[in-house]
């Protein structure tokens, strides 16, 4: 986050004209000087208000600020300490709300010293546009200690430590043990491997401590941090599960025919909104779990309790699996139920996206197929369906908005067509759009689709800010809303 620093002053009396009074001189901007005077310029002791609320107070040198002084922000947010042509420099501290920074400044950045964060935790070291940068050192809320090399507000590679007992020395992402690294567990076990997202995959060594105090260092391979003697016995331990799947499989067909028959049938004079709910990736419990909410929270705005089909891979047998097959028949189904004139087709899709729009469709011990952009246009092309809603949260989904974008439909979309979106770690409730889109912004209702969407993409934009995520990194969710969907709609 980069903060706003003074404007240089030179300021030379004749030049720019000012009032002179009892209580100071006024200036054409409507600031207000009173203070020592030199030549014609602010010179030594003085202070400077502005309309906004805004105050310096302290040293200036020729009509420059530059010295020590103070200044107080209209925000209320305060800097004491050295200033130079205006910027902060030198030895300052800064304090904004209940964060503070303070350390060696230039050109009004900070370069090395500390911060102490509102929610909690430190961190001392390099700066630079007032994130983490260079070597340093982070203390969380929690007791856990980041050092080492940091980028953009990230250790990269370094060292871990927490009062658990776990450490960890090599590379990092987003926070993430990332790359050729050293996990040493409180049992004292270590593991030496490559990890990803912060556990170990593929070959690497299991070092333990035997009872007699030996070192024993056992070969083998790691699967989401499970230690497997080789690959082969990975392989073989997922028998029991494959036939889970296929016993699975032979009921499938029965799941889905029974949901297509529960709908409701159409209401002549009603504008109807039969759903499709459709959680793609069923490695990551976030989007069963954002299946369910968002239906329960769309019941609060429309009437669709026997009229909404649910589809989800990693539901077990709750639900009918999310497949290409399952998808294409539950909107023809759903076509073939509603008003093509009266109704609205409602469709929500939430998996991981890759960068190329391919909507990630994936069940435990069960290849599947992802469902691409180019199919999922000529399906919803083809339905008898007039007015579609369509909202896509994943990675990379500015290309459904680019794709469907259309007079009669609207779409949502959580990201830009090349930004990744946030919210999908297994210990998510649901994507940060979907919070957003169907929390609080829901609440104030679905008549405007442009409304709707803005306020969500605020609340999403503040959540990103939250987690100190850099601007060239925000989502950025996209929307289309057809003129003559929103001519129909406002009937």
């Amino acid at each position: 986050m980069k903060y706003l620093c003074l404007p240089a002053l030179l300021l030379l009396l004749t030049g720019c004209e000012p009032t002179q009074f009892a209580g100071g001189t006024a200036l054409p901007d409507g600031s207000v000087y009173s203070g020592e005077l030199e030549d014609g310029l602010f010179h030594g002791e003085g202070t400077l208000t502005w309309p906004d609320g805004s105050e310096y107070r302290g040293q200036f040198r020729q009509g420059r600020i530059s010295g020590w002084g103070r200044y107080r922000f209209a925000d209320d947010c305060l800097y004491e300490g050295s200033f130079l042509d205006g910027d902060f420099e030198g030895k300052g501290h800064y304090k904004c709300g209940d964060t503070t920074w303070q350390g060696q400044f230039r050109q009004g950045e900070l370069l090395k010293g500390s911060v102490a964060w509102a929610e909690g935790g430190s961190y001392t070291g390099e700066f630079r546009e007032w994130e983490p940068d260079g070597e340093g050192h982070r203390t969380t809320a929690e007791g856990a200690h980041y050092e080492g090399t940091f980028e953009n507000g990230y250790l990269v590679q370094g060292s871990y430590r927490d009062e658990q007992g776990y450490r960890y020395d090599g590379g990092f992402e987003y926070g993430y043990y990332n790359g050729e690294g050293r996990l040493t567990r409180p049992d004292g076990t270590s593991i030496q491997a490559t990890f990803e997202y912060g556990e170990a995959h593929g070959e690497g060594v299991r070092i333990l401590e035997t009872d007699s105090g030996e070192t024993k260092e056992e070969s083998g391979y790691f699967v989401s941090g499970r230690y497997y003697p080789s690959k082969a016995a990975w392989q073989n331990s997922g028998r029991p599960e494959k036939a889970a799947v296929e016993a699975r499989l032979y009921s499938e067909g029965d799941r889905l025919q029974s949901a297509l028959q529960s709908l409701a049938p159409q209401r002549p004079g009603v504008r109807d909104t039969y759903a499709l709910i459709v959680g793609g990736d069923g490695t990551s419990p976030v989007f069963t779990r954002e299946v369910n909410w968002v239906a329960q929270r769309l019941g609060t705005v429309f009437d669709i309790e026997k009229r909404q089909l649910r589809l989800s891979n990693g539901s077990g047998d709750r639900l009918p699996l999310a497949t290409r097959t399952s998808v294409r028949e539950s909107l023809e189904t759903l076509d073939a139920t509603m008003d093509p004139e009266e109704d609205l087709l409602f469709v929500h899709l939430v998996s991981h996206g890759a960068d190329n729009g391919d909507f990630k469709l994936a069940e435990k011990k069960l290849p599947l197929n992802d469902l691409s952009v180019a199919d999922s246009r000529q399906w919803l092309d083809d339905l008898e369906a007039r007015h579609q809603w369509i909202v896509v949260s994943a990675c990379y989904s500015g290309l459904w908005k680019e794709a469907l974008a259309d007079p009669e439909r609207v779409v949502f979309t959580s990201a830009a067509t090349d930004r990744t979106s946030f919210g999908c770690g297994d210990d998510s409730e649901r994507t940060w759009f979907s919070a957003a889109l169907y929390g609080d912004a829901l609440d104030k209702g679905v008549d405007d689709p442009a409304a709707w969407f803005a306020a969500a993409d605020n609340r999403v934009t503040e959540m990103e800010k939250e987690q100190e995520i850099e601007g060239e990194s925000h989502s950025l969710p996209q929307h289309a809303v057809g003129k003559e969907f929103l001519a129909w709609w406002k009937q």
